[in-house]
């Protein structure tokens, strides 16, 4: 009855472990403006960002990929506004596991300047 109790036990610690390791942080794209835009100077910027399952099991750098893929979104925009965000998720099957991506394209607007 011990040994069942014990093997219980650590079946639930592994499913919790298994659980944790497969959260992401949650990425806030922003909508409204701080300042008018120039709307006739709008263009289009991409970005990108991958992970690898190892085995199904092992995950090397999927959880962050939308937040990698955003910040490098947000340095292909520099100061300009960004609207009209596009997200596509992609996967690839491996012969040792999966490869996930994930693509960004949006519209980036310069703020008008001041004459």
């Amino acid at each position: 009855m011990k040994i069942l109790k014990g093997i219980t036990l650590l079946i639930m610690i592994v499913f919790l472990m298994i659980s944790i390791g497969c959260t992401g942080a949650p990425v806030r794209i922003d909508s409204i403006p701080q300042r008018p835009i120039d709307t006739t100077k709008g263009r289009v910027i991409t970005s990108s960002a991958c992970g690898f399952q190892l085995f199904l099991l092992i995950p090397i750098m999927v959880n962050s990929r939308q937040e990698r893929a955003y910040e490098s979104l947000r340095m292909a925009a520099g100061s300009d506004y960004m609207t009209d965000v596009k997200i596509k998720e992609s996967w690839t099957y491996g012969l040792v596991g999966t490869a996930y991506c994930t693509d960004f394209e949006a519209t980036a607007y310069p703020y008008m300047t001041e004459k």
